[in-house]
């Protein structure tokens, strides 16, 4: 098995086109998705650089709670009212105006809380993948860390070159701003 190594290859702003390139050129070099990151200061969508989408589980979540808040609504509605019957004149045990509010007010309040619960845990569990930092990414320079075997490193160093990488080096762990 060879080791690999983490490299860090800086673009600058209005370089965008070549950061995208420089991401298929990695993949024609063997490295797969999984084993590039892209930092900016920016936030560039996946489209603009040819990467895939990324997908989350916020909407599964915030499904699961809706769901949740629509089924306590209609226990509050209906099984509340056939748990302890109060008769009010000619009314029915349960007033549909009234139940539609309910209903409607804690299925939104049940999508709520759990969205907000579900992007809490999204940002707090780990991502998988090179990691690091360079201060020049605040100042709007676009970086692309990724791993690779370490043989493959004068490759990588000639081909993000060619593409005009201001800086393309091998990032010890040590070195690493996590």
């Amino acid at each position: 098995m060879t080791a690999k190594v983490v490299h860090l290859a800086l673009f600058k702003e209005e370089q965008i086109d070549h950061a995208a390139e420089a991401i298929s050129r990695l993949h024609e070099l063997g490295i797969r998705d999984q084993d590039i990151s892209v930092i900016s200061g920016i936030p560039y969508s996946e489209r603009i650089l040819g990467r895939p989408m990324s997908w989350t589980n916020i909407g599964r979540i915030g499904l699961t709670g809706a769901v949740l808040g629509f089924l306590v609504a209609s226990f509050l509605n209906f099984g509340t009212p056939l748990l302890y019957p109060i008769r009010v004149a000619a009314m029915g045990l349960t007033p549909i105006p009234t139940a539609i509010v309910v209903t409607f007010e804690l299925t939104m309040l049940g999508l709520l809380i759990s969205t907000f619960i579900g992007v809490f845990v999204e940002t707090i569990s780990p991502s998988f993948g090179p990691k690091g930092y360079h201060p020049k990414i605040s100042d709007g320079h676009i970086g692309i860390l990724f791993s690779g075997p370490a043989q493959l490193d004068e490759k990588f160093h000639t081909a993000l070159g060619e593409l005009g990488a201001e800086l393309v080096h091998e990032v010890e762990e040590e070195k690493l701003w996590l």
